[in-house]
């Protein structure tokens, strides 16, 4: 009778621990998936940078912007403010709104949504770069130089490409709220 209820008791319990031992691995297998899944979103997060660069004696002048993440970063809205106001996404506009449209060494480029900006890529959204110095160029210099020290700044909001993490940031602190 002993033999009969040891192997009784083993018959239920060996299967049981097994149950147990193959539930306990198939929770670690899970979190190990998480762990995974989350270190490969992280790798593909990027990270947006601005570069105000405003010496003349350095020229271009201008707002650049970076990608200094590990992941590719996909533009999902561009917003130019003037004296803190936002004036809305087209550079030309930014350009007409600060009167030097009638300079032709003022660049800009203009980002969509949808534009993707990859790892270590930096483009200048808004620059000058005189082709000859004159008086009128120094004129416009200066002023240019003016809007880009106190008043424009530029906000961008961004995801990683597969949509997982998205931000804004904004060249000049405080300025895109």
């Amino acid at each position: 009778m002993r033999d009969e209820s040891k192997s009784t008791f083993i018959s239920i319990t060996l299967p049981l621990v097994a149950i147990v031992v193959s539930g306990i691995a198939l929770i670690f297998t899970f979190l190990q998936y998480r762990v995974t899944r989350d270190q490969l979103l992280l790798s593909m997060k990027p990270s947006i940078n601005f570069d105000t660069e405003y010496d003349p004696d350095e020229l271009p002048a201008g707002i650049k912007i970076d990608d200094a993440g590990p992941g590719p970063a996909v533009i999902q809205s561009v917003t130019y403010y003037v004296d803190k106001k936002a004036i809305g996404d087209d550079p030309d506009k930014l350009v007409a709104f600060v009167n030097l449209s009638d300079s032709d060494n003022i660049s800009v480029m203009k980002l969509e949504k949808g534009d993707t900006l990859a790892v270590g890529e930096n483009e200048w959204l808004f620059s000058y770069k005189p082709k000859a110095k004159g008086k009128q160029e120094q004129k416009y210099e200066d002023r240019f130089m003016d809007l880009l020290d106190r008043h424009i700044a530029v906000e961008v909001q961004f995801c990683s490409v597969l949509g997982t993490h998205c931000d804004k940031k904004c060249s000049t602190d405080g300025w895109c709220d």
